[in-house]
C-alpha cells in the first residue's frame, strides 16, 4: 500500500507518458496495417490495424483516468480512497501483452520485408509501450 499522501499511480507523469505512447504507436501501427493490408494481404493487415485498435482504446482510456486522477487529487471531501483498485495490477499486463504484440507482428512483417523501415520503427515503439507500461505497475505490499 503507498504510503498515507502518496499521489495515485493514475496521476504521474508515467502514465500520461504511457498515454500518449500508446496513441502514436497506434496511430503508427495503423498506418503500417494500412500498407500491408494491400501488400501482404487482407487478413494480416487487418490484423495489425485490429491491434493497433485496441492499442487506441488502451492509450484513450489512460488518457482518461489520468484526467480523472488528477481532477480527483483536489477534490476536498473524496468519496472513495484511490489506492489499489483492482484494476490497477492489470493495466501494466495489458500494456506490457500489447506492445509484445505489436513487436511480433512487427518482426514478422520486417523479416517479410513488407515495410521494413517502418515496422523497425514500430518495433522501437512497440519495446518502449511496453517498458512504460511496466512504469505504471504498483508497488507490491506487505
Amino acid at each position: 500500500m503507498p504510503p498515507l499522501g502518496a499521489p495515485p499511480t493514475y496521476s504521474t507523469p508515467a502514465t500520461l507518458a504511457l498515454a500518449l505512447l500508446a496513441l502514436l504507436t497506434s496511430l503508427w501501427h495503423f498506418t503500417l496495417g494500412a500498407l500491408d493490408y494491400s501488400r501482404a494481404g487482407r487478413y494480416v493487415g487487418l490484423g495489425l490495424i485490429l491491434l493497433a485498435g485496441l492499442t487506441l482504446v488502451y492509450g484513450v482510456l489512460m488518457l482518461i483516468r489520468y484526467a480523472e486522477a488528477r481532477d480527483a487529487m483536489g477534490d476536498p471531501h473524496p468519496r472513495t480512497p484511490m489506492y489499489i483498485t483492482p484494476h490497477e495490477g492489470r493495466v501494466p499486463v495489458t500494456g506490457v501483452g500489447l506492445g509484445v504484440g505489436l513487436l511480433l507482428a512487427d518482426v514478422a512483417f520486417a523479416v517479410a520485408s513488407q515495410t521494413f523501415a517502418g515496422h523497425v520503427a514500430g518495433v522501437v515503439l512497440a519495446v518502449l509501450l511496453a517498458r512504460q507500461a511496466l512504469k505504471i505497475r504498483p508497488e507490491r505490499g506487505e
